[in-house]
C-alpha cells in the first residue's frame, strides 16, 4: 500500500474536513432569516456604498467591520441574502481553522474532535455573516500568529487582526488585550513593538470614522445605548430562560475553568512550546467572550458564547490525564475525551442534538420546513410561512406602483410608543426608495425613549409600512414599557391609511 508523507497526509484529512464542513453546512443557505438582524447586514452595507455613515446616518450597536467587510463585497457580487450567508459561512470555516491550528499539536483525533463539536455549534447559529463571528475570527488567528517564534512581521500581523478583532466588535477588548498580552509576555520586548503597531495601524479606520461620524454618535451607539440604556429592555431575567440553556452556560464556565487549569498545567511543564501557550492563550480568550451569554440569556447568545471553550475542552482533559497518569498515546484516549464532551452535552442539553441533525440536513420535518424565499423585483429573503410570503410579495407590489424612487419610506411597529422590533428587510427589497428614520433597526429604549427624533423622522417620511403583528411582542422585562405618543399622533396627523395587507398597513403622506 501506498503511504502519503505526514504533511500530504494532513492536507488531504483538511480538505476532506473542510468539503463535510461545507456540506454539512449547505442547509444553511435555505434556512429562515431574521427579519430584523439578517435584513440589517443586508441593508446597512449598500447604504453604506450609498454614502452613510453608520453612527451619524443610522443607528448600529455594532462595530464598523462587518459592514464596511460586506460593502465590499456587496460592491462586487450585489446585496442578497445567498452572497451574505457566503461571507458568514467564511466565518465559520475561519473560526474552525484557527481551532485545528491551535489543537493540531495535540494530535489529529483531538483536532478533528475539537472543529466537530464546534461546527456543531456554529450549525445552530446559521450562515448570517455576524458581527461576533467575525470578530471572533480575527481574534484566534491573531493568537496563532502571536504565539509563533518571534517574527517581526508575523506579529505586526497578529496586531493587525486583534484591531480587526476590535473594530468587528468593541465588547471583545478584554478578551483580545488578556489572550494577547499574555502571548507577548513570552516575546523578546523589541517585538512586542511590532504587535503594537499592527494594533496601532488596525484601528486607524476607527479614527477616521469618529472624525466623520461624531464622538458623541459613536459613543452612543457601541457604548451609552447598547450597555447602559437599552440593556435592561433586551436581558431576560433567569425566571424565563429555558432550563438547557442554564445548563449549557453552567457547562461553559466549568469548561473554561477545567481548560484554563490545563493551560497553565502544560506551561508549568513546558513555557517554550508553541502549542502550550497558545492553548493558554485560547482558554483565557474563551472567558473573555462569556459576556456574551449575560448579555441576553437564550440559546443564541449562550451558542455563540460556549462553542470555543466546549470545543477545547477534550484537550484539556487529554492534558490533565497525561499529567495526572503518563501512558504511551493512543487514539482511543482522544476519542474518550471528545466523546465525553459531547455526552455532556446531550444530557445537558438534548434539545439541541435535534437541531443540529436539522441544521446538517440530516433530521426529521421541522416547523420551519415550509420556510419560503420571498422574490422581488429581483431580490430574495426566507420568510416563515405561504401566508407571510403572500401578504408581504402584496404589499411590495402595491407600494412599487404607488411610489417614486427616491421617496422616503418609513418601516416599523403599527404601535410606535414600543419600539421592540421591525422588518428591516424590507427596506433592502426596496432598493429604490430612501429609509426614513436614523432608526432602521427598533431597539427599545432607544428609538420610544423621551426625546428621540423619531418623530421626527416620521414627519419626513412619503410612505409608512407599519405592522402590527409586532405590537403582540412580550418579554418579561423593560421592553413592555411605553414610550411617547408623539410618534403616533404625527402618524395621526400627517398620514392617511391608503391600503392594507395582512398584518401591513400602508399609509400615504397627506
Amino acid at each position: 500500500m501506498l503511504s502519503l508523507p505526514r504533511r500530504g497526509r494532513t492536507l488531504a484529512i483538511a480538505t476532506i474536513v473542510l468539503l463535510l464542513i461545507v456540506a454539512t453546512a449547505a442547509p444553511g443557505y435555505e434556512a429562515l432569516a431574521q427579519r430584523m438582524d439578517d435584513g440589517a447586514l443586508l441593508l446597512y452595507p449598500e447604504l453604506i456604498l450609498k454614502g452613510w455613515l453608520p453612527y451619524r446616518d443610522f443607528e448600529t450597536f455594532y462595530g464598523p467591520a462587518n459592514v464596511y467587510l460586506l460593502a465590499g463585497v456587496y460592491a462586487v457580487f450585489q446585496p442578497g441574502i445567498l452572497v451574505a450567508r457566503t461571507v458568514g459561512l467564511l466565518y465559520h470555516l475561519a473560526i474552525l481553522t484557527a481551532i485545528f491550528c491551535i489543537v493540531r499539536p495535540r494530535g489529529m483525533v483531538l483536532a478533528l474532535g475539537s472543529i466537530f463539536i464546534a461546527h456543531c455549534f456554529l450549525l445552530l447559529t446559521g450562515l448570517a455573516p455576524s458581527p461576533w463571528l467575525g470578530g471572533l475570527a480575527c481574534a484566534l488567528w491573531s493568537l496563532v500568529l502571536a504565539a509563533d517564534s518571534p517574527n517581526s512581521r508575523q506579529i505586526f500581523f497578529a496586531g493587525v487582526l486583534s484591531a480587526a478583532a476590535l473594530l468587528f466588535r468593541p465588547d471583545l477588548t478584554p478578551a483580545v488585550m488578556f489572550s494577547a498580552g499574555f502571548l507577548l509576555f513570552f516575546q523578546p520586548r523589541g517585538i512586542r513593538w511590532n504587535y503594537l503597531l499592527g494594533l496601532g495601524l488596525g484601528l486607524f479606520p476607527m479614527l477616521l470614522l469618529l472624525y466623520f461620524a461624531g464622538f458623541r454618535n459613536v459613543f452612543d451607539n457601541l457604548f451609552l445605548y447598547p450597555v447602559i440604556i437599552t440593556n435592561p429592555a433586551r436581558k431576560l431575567p433567569w425566571s424565563s430562560v429555558q432550563p438547557y440553556v442554564i445548563y449549557l452556560l453552567l457547562f461553559h464556565v466549568i469548561a473554561t475553568a477545567v481548560n484554563l487549569i490545563a493551560g497553565f498545567l502544560a506551561l508549568g511543564k513546558d513555557k517554550s512550546g508553541w502549542s502550550n501557550r497558545v492553548f493558554a492563550a485560547a482558554a483565557t480568550f474563551s472567558l473573555g467572550t462569556t459576556h456574551q451569554a449575560f448579555q441576553r440569556m437564550d440559546s443564541g447568545h449562550v451558542t455563540l458564547c460556549c462553542f470555543l471553550s466546549l470545543a477545547l475542552l477534550p484537550v484539556s482533559l487529554a492534558i490533565i490525564a497525561d499529567r495526572w497518569r503518563a501512558s504511551p498515546p493512543s487514539t482511543s484516549r482522544p476519542l474518550l475525551f471528545v466523546a465525553a464532551t459531547l455526552l455532556v452535552v446531550q444530557g445537558l442539553a438534548p434539545e439541541v442534538v435535534p437541531v443540529v441533525r436539522r441544521s446538517m440536513g440530516l433530521g426529521g420535518p421541522s416547523r420551519k420546513d415550509d420556510v419560503v424565499f420571498l422574490e422581488h423585483r429581483g431580490r430574495r429573503f426566507p420568510v416563515e410561512s405561504i401566508s407571510l410570503a403572500h401578504d408581504t410579495g402584496a404589499l411590495l407590489e402595491k407600494i412599487a406602483s404607488l411610489t417614486s424612487p427616491g421617496q422616503r419610506l418609513f418601516v416599523g411597529p403599527a404601535d410606535l410608543r414600543r419600539t421592540n422590533y421591525n422588518d428591516t428587510f424590507i427596506y433592502h427589497l426596496l432598493p429604490e426608495l430612501t429609509p426614513a428614520t436614523y432608526f432602521l433597526e427598533m431597539n427599545p429604549l432607544s428609538a420610544n425613549r423621551s426625546g428621540s427624533r423619531l418623530g421626527a423622522d416620521l414627519a419626513t417620511a412619503d410612505w409608512l409600512i407599519l405592522d402590527h403583528e409586532l405590537d403582540e411582542w412580550r418579554e418579561p422585562n423593560e421592553s413592555s414599557h411605553f414610550g411617547p405618543e408623539t410618534p403616533n399622533q404625527v402618524v395621526q396627523s400627517n398620514f392617511t391609511l391608503r391600503a392594507k395587507h395582512g398584518p401591513f398597513d400602508i399609509y400615504r403622506r397627506k
